[in-house]
């Protein structure tokens, strides 16, 4: 890993995190610990080789650690230190800024962390004011709760492929009583329901999506997401 040697903020930090493939990483940890195989399955576009030297630069630098969860999930797993999940707002800031950059959510991947942290990037508090919902989001063997309330937004999994819980937001969940409404499909068409202006009706109608709950729900929570205006050309 070659250094820029300049003393500026943003090239230290892009000495730590600027290499192809760290900051998905850390994207990918940004809701909790993830084992290796997750990582891979997120990331498929990076090789085994360079995901392994990401891992063990982003440790070495204290950016994640490793450790071995207690049974019954008994996984080795990486994840944030407290100066790691500290990139988080970056993290947001860039999503926003390249919000208007072309997808092609047909040919790009698109993990269960990018569409929850998309939610965050996105979030419309305005247009939530007056909002009070509950979604739970099932993503295959991942699971988010999110809740809008006093213009607030929150965001945590709940649930995923090792078997690990958040304990936070499954207490939580306990605590707000049975019965949200939860959306499942895979993060491509959820973002097609919130970015796109698919009906989530429509969605469930071509056996794409599956809701527990009410579509009503849905809809209005899509209303309180919002992608950022694009920088008008020519405009200094």
């Amino acid at each position: 890993m070659r250094s820029y040697d300049d003393a500026c903020g943003i090239t230290r930090a892009l000495d730590i995190v600027g290499e192809r493939w760290a900051l998905p990483v850390v994207r990918e940890l940004v809701f909790g610990p993830r084992r290796y195989s997750d990582l891979a399955a997120a990331l498929p576009g990076v090789s085994t080789n360079i995901l392994g030297d990401r891992l063990k630069h982003l440790a070495g630098a204290g950016v994640v650690r490793k450790r071995r969860l207690s049974p019954p999930a008994a996984a080795t797993v990486y994840e944030l230190t407290p100066w790691g999940a500290a990139l988080e707002p970056a993290l947001i800031a860039l999503g926003a800024w390249a919000a208007h950059t072309p997808v092609d959510l047909e040919q790009q991947a698109f993990s269960p962390a990018s569409f929850a942290l998309s939610l965050k990037t996105t979030f419309d508090a305005a247009a939530a004011r007056d909002a009070d919902l509950r979604v739970q989001f099932v993503m295959g063997h991942d699971e988010f709760d999110a809740r809008i309330e006093d213009a607030t937004f929150t965001i945590g999994r709940i649930h995923d492929s090792a078997g690990m819980f958040d304990a936070v937001h499954e207490e939580s969940s306990r605590a707000a009583g049975a019965g949200p409404t939860r959306v499942h499909a895979d993060p491509k068409t959820l973002a097609a329901v919130i970015y796109g202006g698919l009906d989530p009706v429509a969605a469930v109608r071509a056996e794409s999506a599956r809701i527990e709950g009410m579509p009503s729900t849905v809809a209005s929570f899509v209303q309180c997401f919002t992608l950022p205006e694009p920088p008008k050309e020519g405009s200094s």
